[in-house]
């Protein structure tokens, strides 16, 4: 591994690193300070998002502040303005951002960082804090108005969609679907499908734990569940009456992630009871001709699949490991630091992952052997998108462009 560092005017600071395959190229362009007032112990960055056209940052910091950034001009967007403590924040779409605080959530101008409209009914607590829901397109929100009952809402108009659905259990998670027809909603076990358009319940209840994903493309619904203390998939067709289930499939362990390859196929991440895991490649039209991906991994906290879907990476308390789809033997296998934690790892591109410790050193690594190219120590959160990386420390925010060159 070579580290060239090279000190430039200003904030440049540019770290250029030599790889078989590609040569990453980092730089520094911005870092914004925390506003407000804080205190020795809890200072800095504690939330960030980045949008999705990766022109705008909001963020919330220590002392219950919270402000947005553009990131072309790399200037503060409007005033800081208050916050809970907890709260979470997001983008809607490129132009309207969100906080949510313990009984409400706002939604602000990225362009003026100024209020739009008044505050929409949503609630936390310490104990179930989830985020508003956003459909992929950025035109409808969901919100848990109390802890048992949800609200949909037309972004434009500001306006509800149907009544406000109540439920028996508190509401422990959103999501829609991803062509924004569908909201799904979790409570106390039991999962509901919510039409877009009416705002009216469709299908459902269905048992489930907290693994569920709906396939648009597919149409199929895949939910967890434990029967007679077996561990099981159960998938459902989503373009019949009532969507009905279609194929139950038992499993050595409890599900961790389901990753989707395609528009049918699923890569399924469960647990053990002895921790060790397994992989399994699911046809959701043919889940009986599953496949089991093969591993010696002994464990398996954090699993990633890069774009490309070539190959697979995993961490745990011992070691981190990238194998490719086909082959049980690793392409490479890392042995993690006698640290007592584990390295939880995430995705960056086809060539280059992340891996951000308990110890609060980002680094970036190379898909094809795990070297390590760029490395940031202090770093509580972090957020990317298309060529930028932005890094929430003890003294605030830093905005880092990125670029990956195929080498000649």
């Amino acid at each position: 591994m070579l580290n060239l560092r090279c000190l430039l005017p200003a904030l440049a600071l540019v770290l250029c690193s030599s790889l078989a395959d590609a040569q990453l190229h980092v730089q520094r362009v911005a870092e914004f300070p925390s506003p407000g007032a804080t205190s020795p112990r809890f200072n800095g960055a504690r939330a960030l998002k980045l949008s999705a056209d990766g022109k705008t940052l909001i963020a919330a910091f220590y002392g219950c502040w919270a402000q947005l950034f553009n990131l072309v001009d790399h200037q503060p967007v409007g005033a800081a303005f208050r916050t809970s403590g907890d709260g979470q924040v997001g983008f809607v779409n490129d132009a309207i951002a969100y906080t949510a605080d313990w009984n409400s959530m706002r939604l602000w101008d990225t362009s003026t960082g100024k209020q739009l409209g008044e505050a929409i009914p949503h609630e936390l607590r310490e104990d179930t804090i989830i985020s508003p829901a956003i459909s992929s397109q950025g035109n409808l929100i969901a919100t848990r108005a109390t802890m048992k009952s949800v609200q949909l809402r037309d972004v434009k108009t500001h306006q509800l969609i149907g009544d406000p659905i109540s439920y028996a259990s508190n509401v422990s998670a959103m999501r829609f679907s991803a062509d924004g027809t569908r909201l799904l909603v979790l409570s106390g076990g039991s999962l509901h499908a919510i039409d877009t358009l009416t705002g009216q319940q469709v299908a459902g209840p269905f048992k489930s734990g907290w693994r569920f994903h709906l396939f648009s493309q597919a149409n199929k619904l895949v939910t967890t569940e434990t029967n007679n203390g077996s561990p099981q998939l159960v998938i459902r067709s989503t373009d019949q009456q009532g969507w009905p289930e279609t194929h139950r499939v038992d499993l050595p362990g409890n599900t961790k992630h389901v990753f989707e390859l395609d528009d049918s196929q699923i890569l399924v991440q469960v647990s053990k009871p002895d921790y060790k895991p397994a992989l399994f490649i699911l046809d959701l039209n043919q889940p009986d001709l599953s496949s089991e991906v093969k591993t010696d991994a002994d464990r398996a906290f954090s699993i990633i699949v890069p774009e490309n879907k070539q190959y697979w990476i995993c961490s745990n308390i011992h070691d981190i490991r990238c194998q490719k789809f086909g082959d049980p033997k690793p392409v490479w296998l890392k042995r993690v630091p006698s640290s007592g934690y584990d390295q939880p790892v995430f995705p960056l591109s086809n060539q280059h992952f992340i891996i951000r410790d308990k110890q609060k050193t980002f680094g970036i690594n190379k898909i094809s052997d795990g070297s390590q190219v760029w490395t940031r120590p202090g770093v509580r959160r972090f957020q990317h998108s298309d060529n930028t990386i932005a890094l929430g420390t003890e003294a605030g925010i830093e905005i880092w462009a990125y670029q990956e060159d195929d080498q000649p």
